[in-house]
């Protein structure tokens, strides 16, 4: 009977372990390496026992082996099958690549939180911009200007290249974005505050111009184009090439322009009670050159992933408007006759970036970025002294050097993307007209977004080391005697927190995909907010920071609709924000000292409200294409009711394109422009304007030639947010751009 016991016992044991063993399983989801999209029924076979089990409509699957799991075979239509080694996971997601891609050619982006816009290029950044519902620019020349995105500018827009932000010396009306979209791989704007991996500066949200991309295939891809634009003699000749050989890639790519001087359609402008003629037609002193360069080398494999190594470079050297750099005289507006003529007052500016780039794939892919760049401008003006003292000795008003260092380190899966940021920026400043003292700002951010079943969370913590060092000069009388010290700046050194956190919904009803966003987020000040103290060039004006500047915080809800249709096509993304303690610069009744002059105009801190949309429509009408794009923002001050600065009118672009044949297309265009209602209070009411516009494309054996015109009736409009505004100048007159541009791909077909 203790026998019989004693077998029952063993055999029971081994019943229970068995049974136990039988529960051996593994659960995950199958997904699209490329979209990070679910893969549902997808076939899944474990092994070593063979089962066969398949994923659901969200990729989700869960595989049962009788004895141990070691592996899992997966087969989709239309991706490579793809066996992995469990090792002793019990959780796994599986990448699949698609049957033409190669799994070491995937470039791996930032996990999307909502949809960006992208935006098709043209020959220059402002005429690219211009054209997309939403941005605005401030241009002060060919490849120097300032992007206005929802009525944001300056250190309030994210600028990313390649995921590397272009910040520092964005402050002001004549210190702009250096870049050339023709020299890059595409361009996006993503829309929005509250974006964690745009950086805690993306208040109204921030434009990313994609790096170069390896070939699919070894061969080599040639792009030449040149340009020409009859009104202003802007020529502009470029190129870019890439060059693959198995495992490496090299490319290389330059564009140059030359500019004249502007022509604008009017004989006189008024600034300051006083009327000025405008001889020939064009604003003397603000023609230029401009000189943007890349080069870069990328090497992939299977083991090491793929590595990219790249630099940039950009020059600008153009004269500034009298009237941009003090009063103007009647003389100043002369010019000596030549249009390409550059003298005093001019700015030299120049940007240097050098970037690299680790991308691992893998179930979680890893990217690792480091960057290096400075930023540089000088302003040279004749000497002259705001009020006392004696006259400086140099033409150097200002000089402005910047140096920036990034790093990010990121780790993105099928759930999800978590990782760190870093960076650091040192400014240094001289010349005779200040206006901020040497400055740094150390950010360190811990982001991560998951993916939930339906939606996505994300979130952002920063820590913001900022500060500026003392700043004096000597204090003059009236008899040009040195009375005393003037205190220009103080030494300030603050440690701020900034943060955000993001909800993100799309959902689909009746074929039409909705997106709903809800964020909150903090800011903190800019080094110029904080401690500006001079006249500035531009606005002729005082211009006084506040140390005592605490981050602002915001919330907003987005809400976009798209509808796709055999004929039709609808997007529509509209917006609504509120910012607590919104920094602004607002005029007070207060006068600087006789020694510096003008009218104080301070940063200070109020609550504000902002809303908006853009919207864009295609009509499928006979053998062409009807595209309407409309914009309409609102934003105020709520203490006052006034709009806040660079508010632009709202404006549709209606365009009609007809392809005459396979080889021409011909569109027509009409732009209309609100009168600007919601103005500042250091702004004037402008009025409407009613722009046409036409474009000739026509196919050739030999490339693509484009013929495009601007403004066609020459008419006097003022552009509400133009730096020339200020002073009373209508915007670009008519202009006429004839382009050609021809790609040459030589691929190895066998390779392909």
């Amino acid at each position: 009977m203790t026998y019989l016991k004693s077998v029952w016992v063993v055999l029971l044991c081994m019943s229970v372990s068995a049974k136990s063993t039988a529960q051996i399983s593994l659960h995950g989801h199958i997904y699209s390496a490329e979209a990070r999209t679910s893969c549902g029924d997808a076939i899944i076979q474990a092994w070593p026992c063979g089962n066969t089990f398949s994923s659901d409509a969200k990729g989700a699957f869960n595989a049962e082996c009788s004895s141990t799991i070691d592996s899992v075979t997966v087969h989709s239509y239309g991706f490579k099958t793809v066996t992995v080694q469990v090792d002793g996971k019990t959780h796994l997601d599986i990448a699949l690549v698609p049957l033409s891609v190669d799994l070491s050619e995937i470039t791996v982006s930032t996990l999307v939180e909502e949809n960006t816009i992208v935006i098709a290029p043209k020959e220059d950044l402002m005429q690219t911009l211009d054209k997309v519902p939403g941005i605005r620019t401030l241009d002060l020349g060919a490849g120097l200007l300032q992007p206005i995105l929802r009525g944001m500018v300056g250190s309030r827009v994210a600028i990313l290249e390649n995921g590397v932000p272009q910040v520092g010396g964005r402050w002001g009306n004549d210190h702009g974005v250096l870049a050339d979209p023709v020299l890059y791989d595409g361009m996006e704007w993503a829309p929005g505050g509250g974006r964690v991996w745009l950086g805690p500066d993306a208040v109204g949200g921030g434009l990313m111009f994609a790096s170069i991309k390896m070939l699919e295939a070894d061969g080599s891809y040639t792009q030449v184009g040149t340009s020409l634009r009859i009104a202003d003699s802007n020529a502009k000749v470029y190129t870019l090439h890439k060059q693959r050989k198995q495992n490496w890639q090299w490319h290389l790519g330059l564009s140059t322009s030359l500019f004249a001087e502007r022509n604008v359609p009017q004989p006189t402008f008024e600034y300051l009670n006083r009327v000025y003629e405008i001889p020939e037609g064009r604003l003397p002193n603000t023609s230029g050159t401009a000189l943007h360069s890349v080069a870069g080398l990328i090497y992939k494999s299977d083991h090491l992933g793929q590595i990219t190594l790249e630099a940039r470079h950009s020059s600008i050297n153009q004269g500034l408007f009298p009237g941009i750099v003090g009063i103007p005289s009647q003389d100043d507006l002369a010019g000596d006759g030549d249009k390409f003529t550059v003298q005093l007052p001019n700015q030299n500016a120049r940007r240097t970036l050098i970037s690299s780039k680790w991308i691992k794939p893998g179930t979680v892919d890893r990217t690792i970025r480091l960057a290096y760049s400075f930023n540089e401008r000088i302003e040279n003006a004749p000497p002259h002294a705001h009020g006392y003292g004696p006259e400086p000795e140099s033409d150097l008003s200002l000089s402005l050097f910047e140096s920036h260092i990034f790093a990010e380190s990121k780790w993105e899966g099928y759930h999800g993307a978590w990782g760190v940021q870093a960076e650091s920026l040192r400014g240094s400043t001289s010349g005779w007209e200040f206006l901020l003292p040497n400055h740094y700002r150390d950010r360190i951010s811990v982001i991560a977004d998951y993916r939930l079943e339906k939606s996505t969370v994300s979130a952002r913590a920063d820590l913001i080391n900022t500060g500026n060092d003392a700043y004096t000069e000597p204090l003059y009388s009236i008899e040009n005697e040195e009375i005393g010290e003037d205190v220009r700046a103080i030494e300030l050194n603050t440690v701020m927190p900034s943060w955000a956190l993001s909800y993100y919904l799309p959902f689909e009803r009746k074929e039409v995909e909705y997106s709903l966003t809800a964020t909150a987020y903090s800011r903190a000040p800019s080094n110029y907010a904080l401690a500006a103290n001079g006249i500035h060039h531009g606005t002729f004006r005082f211009e006084q920071g506040n140390p005592e500047l605490k981050p602002e915080t915001a919330v907003e809800a987005r809400f976009d609709i798209e509808k796709e249709a055999e004929n039709f096509n609808l997007v529509i993304q509209s917006f609504v924000s509120l910012h607590k303690g919104f920094i602004h610069l607002t005029p007070t009744s207060s006068f600087a000292p006789i020694a510096h002059a003008g009218q104080i105009y301070s940063f200070a801190a109020a609550d504000a409200f902002r809303s908006g949309l853009e919207m864009t429509m295609n009509f499928k009408i006979a053998k062409g294409q009807l595209t309407t794009a409309a914009s309409l923002i609102g934003q105020w001050d709520l203490e006052t009711g006034l709009g806040l600065p660079f508010t632009p009118p709202s404006d549709i672009i209606n365009t009609y394109s007809l392809p005459v044949n396979e080889r021409l297309t011909v569109a027509c265009s009409h732009r209309a422009i609100a009168p600007s209602y919601i103005t500042a209070r250091n702004e004037d009411y402008t009025e409407g304007a009613s722009l046409f516009g036409l474009e000739i494309i026509h196919k050739l054996e030999a490339g693509e030639l484009k013929i495009e015109a601007d403004n066609l009736l020459n008419t006097n409009w003022l552009d509400h947010t133009s730096a020339y505004r200020a002073v009373g100048l209508v915007a670009q007159g008519r202009w006429v751009s004839v382009a050609w541009s021809k790609t040459l791909n030589n691929y190895n077909e066998k390779s392909n």
